[in-house]
């Protein structure tokens, strides 16, 4: 067997954007499950599969791989979208009402018509005491809601209330253990009010495993803020060009 040579992560994640935008779904799935393998819970790749699969008429497959996806990131509308359309072919009724009501309230429909989508515009556009209220306003109404539990961990934490970020964000954890953005938002508040780096150990680690080199958290935060977090060095053995995932339609 030829041993291959390791590469940096971050290559291989733009070489599985390119096969997907190209439409090369064989080599693009298999591609990802290569990444998954050295990096089981890498959610940028569970995000890009997902969305080629519904892409394709994969829904169950879409369907799996975007829970996963979005049990990281509980405010991504583009997956949501997907999982309620594959829901809907799929005849799950119950999925899909539920991504209907996530797509609702986190698309910036004007005037929004409820209290989580007026939190999801608030925070659009930085006004984070309203956007505090709010989430709290639609939580109280809805406590399975996630995306407004997790609005409110932010808006907590741009309003410099460190500690009580805290505890709202590790409600979230506690409901989703990989969650991306209360993770970040737990290490981030933990610096700011002196907290040992030891106390944020746990965070680190989920951090890492989720995202190793910081491209979907900088979507969040600026790049300052998350320095020492990551690494553009993050390596696995190279992908086989050639291989390619055998139930994947060649298009």
């Amino acid at each position: 067997m030829v041993m291959m040579e390791n590469v940096p992560l971050i290559h291989l994640s733009q070489r599985l954007e390119e096969l997907f935008a190209a439409n090369e779904f064989a080599a693009g799935f298999a591609l990802g499950r290569h990444i998954l393998r050295f990096y089981p819970r890498h959610l940028l790749t569970y995000r890009e599969m997902g969305l080629a699969a519904f892409s394709i008429g994969l829904f169950a497959d879409s369907m799996d791989l975007l829970q996963r996806a979005l049990s990281a990131d509980p405010q991504d509308l583009r997956m949501w979208e997907a999982l309620r359309d594959s829901a809907l072919k799929l005849g799950l009724e119950p999925d899909a009402r539920l991504a209907t009501q996530y797509v609702q309230d986190i698309v910036s429909k004007e005037p929004p018509s409820t209290a989580i989508a007026r939190g999801h515009v608030a925070a659009t556009q930085g006004k984070w005491a309203s956007a505090y209220g709010y989430f709290r306003e639609g939580y109280a109404q809805h406590p399975e809601r996630m995306d407004a539990l997790l609005g409110m961990a932010e808006a907590l934490f741009h309003l410099r209330q460190f500690q009580a970020q805290l505890t709202v964000a590790q409600y979230v954890i506690q409901e989703l253990p990989y969650c991306l953005k209360a993770h970040l938002l737990c290490v981030l508040s933990q610096r700011m009010i002196g907290q040992q780096e030891s106390q944020s150990a746990r965070h680190t680690r989920v951090i890492r495993a989720l995202d190793p080199t910081g491209v979907y958290s900088r979507q969040w935060f600026d790049a300052p803020i998350l320095q020492s977090f990551f690494s553009d060095e993050a390596l696995l053995s190279d992908w086989d060009a050639t291989e390619r995932w055998e139930y994947a339609p060649t298009v």
